[in-house]
């Protein structure tokens, strides 16, 4: 057997630390063979949380959910506060990849481990076969929130959607595509970066195996929690990868797929049509009604991010760095259960008192309630919902829209206003074009803070129109693709840059 070597941490337990790059992070600071660490059941879980674990940092919780409302129209920075405001403001260097590219690349080592790098027999066949199903989907999940942000998008057709003038004029790449267990710097090896089609394939490939996996485990391995992927996370992350491909006929019948196993699983539909029950969303105190794939956050086991980092922080609880932009706020009509759920008048309720500057983002002085940390405020914990049944029905729109037309489109998202409290939409009165947009809006009031809107207007190749006289981000500009972490490129020559860096 090929010998290898790994970080062990905490008696036994595998977790991936260390420095700059991806390459030197693989350089173990004490270290253990193959035979003995992935044969033996404790390291093996050791890689399964550590796979988990890695989801809690500021990059791949904060800057991952938070950080594409900043980037696009949804927040903006209150007063002098710093958090996200090179965001905001579409610095040069500073996108939500750059500080992310050793996370999203040691999670996906610890995906590789589970997939391939157990010693035959080291457990039950069984549950050998759930943590491939489970690393298989966070090795997809990582890639396609890593080629989202390095890469154009598909555009439905084998190529991608790059901008027609500009650097980025006829780029095609995406990212490194790593599926091999890489313990030891001497396993390393230099990965050019592939093109977008070929990184979607590995997606897709990932998720369909992880779906096969998770169908056929018997019924007493089946995972029945929104905290571990399962396969209606699979088929709902699907769904989200098809909308981005442009199969509108996969990415309906998956998403359906998806709202059917969660119903059935976790008992997940959408949630009451009160401000009570949509609140209930993102309060970790009773669970998620509308949860598939939601990141645990455990204050008691050592998972609160932190006064710096937490999301809580840069939204609502104390510094209200975060703010949602007037133009997002116009966007909810009165007795829309999302606008009296999630906004509230800010308060900072560490020190007891109302920040200022608040009216300066938006008329009212809203802040966004999503992550309000319920359970344990002091300790910043939130969880993190990833996949939701409100999402699901937002790709099908979308969809719908695209495949069959005006009339369905609006129709299925008319289901999901419903549950918001919100106005019934006349089909006759959109056509293509303006049923496209009145979708875009409803992901903005739906989805804020969970990781999308930065993203919905890049895969559609649409300019960021900033709000209240801040400047626009055409699409072609070279910012709308992060810039590769200069110290990957000096220790990996097979890397591009992205254009214009």
């Amino acid at each position: 057997m090929r010998s290898f070597v790994t970080t062990v941490f905490a008696a036994a337990l595998l977790l991936l630390t260390g420095c700059d790059s991806v390459v030197e992070r693989t350089e173990p600071s004490q270290s253990i063979s193959q035979e003995v660490a992935l044969s033996n059941p404790d390291a093996i879980q050791g890689v399964r949380a550590s796979m988990y674990d890695r989801m809690h940092t500021e990059e791949m919780s904060t800057d991952w959910l938070l950080g594409p409302s900043s980037l696009a129209d949804n927040m903006y920075f209150r007063g002098n506060q710093g958090r996200h405001q090179d965001l905001n403001l579409n610095e040069r260097r500073a996108g939500i990849g750059t500080f992310a590219y050793d996370d999203l690349y040691n999670l996906i080592n610890d995906a590789n481990l589970l997939i391939s790098g157990l010693e035959e027999g080291a457990l039950p066949e069984a549950e050998a076969n759930k943590l491939e199903a489970e690393g298989r989907f966070m090795r997809a999940l990582a890639m396609h929130h890593g080629v989202r942000i390095f890469g154009y998008d598909p555009n439905g057709q084998g190529g991608v959607v790059p901008p027609n003038s500009g650097p980025g004029q006829g780029f095609n790449l995406g990212i490194e595509i790593r599926t091999e267990p890489t313990l030891d710097v001497n396993d390393a090896t230099s990965t050019p970066r592939s093109p977008v089609p070929e990184v979607y394939d590995q997606i897709t490939s990932d998720l369909e195996e992880s779906i096969g996996i998770f169908q056929n485990l018997p019924g007493d391995v089946k995972e029945g929690s929104e905290y571990y992927p399962s396969e209606a996370a699979a088929q709902a992350l699907m769904a989200r990868v098809r909308l981005y491909q442009r199969d509108w006929e996969a990415a309906d019948s998956r998403a359906q797929n998806a709202i059917d196993l969660a119903s059935s699983t976790f008992g997940s539909e959408l949630a009451a049509p009160d401000s009570a029950s949509a609140m209930s969303i993102f309060d970790e105190r009773n669970g998620n009604p509308e949860a598939i794939f939601t990141i645990a956050t455990d204050p008691n086991a050592g998972e609160s991010p932190g006064v710096n980092e937490a999301i809580s922080v840069y939204t609502t609880i104390q510094y209200l760095a975060q703010l949602p932009t007037q133009d997002l706020i116009d966007l909810y009509e009165p007795g829309d259960a999302r606008l009296e759920a999630w906004y509230d008048p800010c308060f900072n309720e560490i020190f007891e008192s109302k920040p200022t500057g608040c009216d300066g983002v938006n008329d009212e002085g809203y802040e966004l309630t999503k992550y309000s940390s319920e359970r344990a405020v002091s300790q910043y914990a939130d969880n993190h919902p990833h996949l939701r049944i409100a999402e699901m029905y937002l790709i099908q729109a979308e969809a719908r829209l695209k495949q069959q037309g005006v009339g369905e489109g609006i129709s299925r998202l008319n289901d999901l206003r419903e549950q918001r409290g919100a106005s019934e939409l006349d089909p006759t009165n959109y056509n293509q074009d303006s049923a496209m947009d009145e979708i875009l809006d409803e992901r903005r009031r739906e989805l804020v803070a969970e990781g999308h809107r930065f993203f919905d207007l890049k895969r559609l190749g649409r300019d960021i129109q900033k709000v209240q006289g801040r400047e626009d981000i055409p699409f072609r500009d070279e910012r709308v693709l992060d810039d590769v972490p200069e110290d990957e490129l000096l220790v990996n020559d097979s890397l591009q840059q992205n254009p214009g860096y």
